[in-house]
């Protein structure tokens, strides 16, 4: 039976091993560790030969590890999955918990990494001393100020998995629906989401693009479900924690009586675009989010943490008007 033991030397090995990948930008045995979402991450990185341009797990080292393993009654087959809630080393006492989801696709096949996140695990101490930055800044990952309760880990058999995960899951779709529209006509009040800055915020966010440029270029956003489903999680509050991976379509055109735009030199976009700053009429842009929602027995849920500010770019390219 896969324990604590076993979910704890997968945890480890992926972590020294992945750091060496990064560290060598080795795309082959990052793609023998990471699955799903992570992988297409990885491998946009790769492929932009940007591998270090942004902080990875390689570079932390994780301790205080909480497992959530599935009961083979909530997971009777394959794939198997597991969940870790731990600590970065270097960060112990700050409120930031890192999520790692880890998934095994066949019997005796190898366990990979299909996604990451961070959210606040702790409650706020009065007078703690508040650090210069959070580990989740350094992922470009927006997180809710207050805390999730703590995961259910399990006693004597018992689940560890969401009853109702079916249902939960589909405010990963809603979330999806929420974020998907032509700005400036995204509408920040949702019936199935808590207003905030990682809901209506995010929306406020989209709707001001339509302002860039002299409001002279047209923004579509497009959020799709992407990686295949993780587990959902039960905490001791009752809420469920649903985590969803999406890929973002960002279509930008020149409106009426608009030449063309540009992409600053250098710039991601600009290099997927063949560089020299070049003049467009349209472009589609892809983009990896990832959001960890709040779930509750009743009422609308709630995001806790979203990375669409500082998103992985997946790709550009032109398109016909």
């Amino acid at each position: 039976m896969f324990g604590v033991a076993d979910a704890e030397k997968v945890f480890n090995t992926y972590g020294w091993a992945n750091s060496i990948a990064e560290g060598r930008a080795d795309f082959a045995a990052i793609s023998k560790l990471q699955t799903g979402a992570l992988l297409e991450q990885s491998r946009a990185r790769h492929e932009r030969k940007n591998a270090h341009a942004i902080v990875r797990d390689g570079d932390i080292d994780f301790t205080r590890s909480v497992f959530v393993i599935p009961t083979v009654r909530e997971q009777p087959g394959y794939p198997r999955s597991f969940v870790v809630f731990s600590k970065d080393d270097g960060q112990v006492e700050d409120r930031a918990t890192a999520v790692h989801y880890f998934v095994q696709a066949a019997a005796g096949g190898p366990w990979k990494a299909a996604a990451t996140s961070w959210v606040n695990g702790d409650p706020v101490v009065q007078g703690a001393v508040t650090p210069r930055e959070h580990p989740y800044e350094q992922h470009n990952v927006e997180v809710r100020e207050k805390e999730i309760a703590a995961p259910v880990t399990g006693v004597a058999g018992a689940g560890v998995l969401s009853a109702r995960a079916g249902t939960d899951r589909k405010a990963c779709g809603r979330y999806a629906d929420y974020m998907s529209f032509t700005a400036p006509q995204g509408e920040p009040k949702s019936e199935h989401f808590v207003p905030g800055g990682l809901t209506s915020g995010v929306v406020d966010r989209y709707n001001e693009r339509d302002k860039q440029v002299e409001g002279k270029v047209r923004h579509e956003f497009g959020y799709k479900a992407a990686g295949g489903e993780l587990p959902v999680v039960r905490l001791a509050s009752g809420a469920s924690l649903v985590t969803c991976t999406y890929v973002v379509t960002e279509r930008l055109a020149a409106k009426q009586g608009t030449a063309w735009f540009f992409f600053t030199s250098d710039t991601d976009s600009d290099r997927l675009l063949g560089g020299g700053s070049k003049h467009w009429r349209a472009v589609e842009r892809r983009w990896a989010v990832t959001a960890v929602i709040e779930v509750p027995e009743q009422g609308p849920a709630d995001v806790v943490a979203v990375n669409s500010r500082g998103a992985e770019l997946l790709s550009a390219r032109r398109i016909p008007e």
